[in-house]
């Protein structure tokens, strides 16, 4: 997954860079995308712990080109061991927790501590590399809050119905979900391999983390399966309906404040939703109609104010 991992983490970055005024309350970007011993399964462990030495902190997945993480000398393939001296949660410590609910959390939480530091400043770090410890200095730019993952949805069989390979390293991430989906858990936006399939270009994608991206600029509460419930027999259903027209609306001005294609945005959605919507009586969220007069709105506003784009 590192290369679609690498791809969502690039398109997040930059709506979240260019969408800085667009956020109340920024977050400290480092162009660095993570992984750990406990997403991985465990017949895979011991392999990640001997490749990448999981088990001491959190890997370097991903670093992105011009990132401040790049600058500070970071490489994938380093583990995190220090933050301006405060020793992060070891891989084995996390993994060793049964509860997957658990480990997730303390995932979570050992991320949120470089953020903490990294909000007073550039922070010291210790970083594992080849075996031999290094000493950096890693910074971090202003942003929309930009925690994205991917979540990988079932392999599918094969034409001639024959079970998907398993001889691949399966990184469980935070969701295992078949769907076409895009949601907010945890002040972190997940989006699932199948609906990377669906898109059809960056633009897409883009359109889909800035609506995401939204829900967390605004502070939105997760919805929950009873609350999709209730929305879907008219409790408070119009209250949802709101939230998803603001996000509709932000993840737009984000689209544009990054430069990506706002034509996208409708044709997205009349494809998407003729393929995947829900009847009106379980629907929580705008019709096709409704999503249409929003785009349309907000591209005219943006265009009236920015006549070049």
């Amino acid at each position: 997954m590192r290369t679609e991992d690498a791809r969502v983490a690039a398109v997040a970055y930059r709506l979240a860079l260019a969408g800085e005024t667009l956020c109340p309350e920024p977050s400290p970007l480092t162009g660095m995308l993570f992984h750990h011993l406990a997403e991985y399964l465990p017949a895979d462990r011991l392999l990640m712990i001997e490749r990448y030495g999981l088990d001491r902190g959190p890997g370097v997945l991903t670093v992105l080109a011009g990132s401040p993480a790049e600058q500070a000398g970071l490489v994938a393939g380093d583990v995190l061991l220090k933050v301006n001296g405060r020793p992060l949660p070891t891989g084995a410590s996390i993994a060793a927790d049964p509860e997957r609910k658990s480990w997730r959390r303390r995932i979570e939480a050992t991320e949120a501590q470089l953020e903490a530091e990294l909000r007073k400043g550039a922070a010291d770090i210790v970083a594992l590399r080849e075996g031999r410890e290094l000493r950096l200095t890693l910074g971090s730019r202003p942003g929309c809050p930009a925690r994205v993952r991917l979540a990988r949805s079932p392999l599918p069989q094969a034409k001639d119905g024959s079970a998907p390979p398993t001889d691949r390293l399966e990184r469980l991430r935070l969701a295992r979900d078949k769907d076409v989906n895009a949601f907010v858990t945890d002040g972190r936006v997940t989006i699932t391999t199948a609906m990377l399939d669906f898109i059809e270009n960056d633009d897409e994608l883009a359109l889909i983390l800035a609506h995401e991206m939204g829900h967390l600029i605004l502070k939105h509460p997760p919805m929950h399966e009873g609350d999709k419930l209730l929305a879907s027999i008219g409790i408070r259903s119009g209250t949802f309906w709101k939230r998803e027209e603001a996000a509709d609306r932000l993840g737009i001005r984000l689209l544009a404040a990054a430069g990506y294609d706002v034509e996208a945005v409708i044709p997205f959605w009349r494809r998407f939703l003729r393929a995947y919507d829900t009847p009106q009586i379980f629907r929580y969220h705008p019709s096709l109609g409704a999503r249409e007069r929003i785009a349309r709105e907000e591209i005219q506003a943006i265009r009236a104010a920015r006549p070049s784009l």
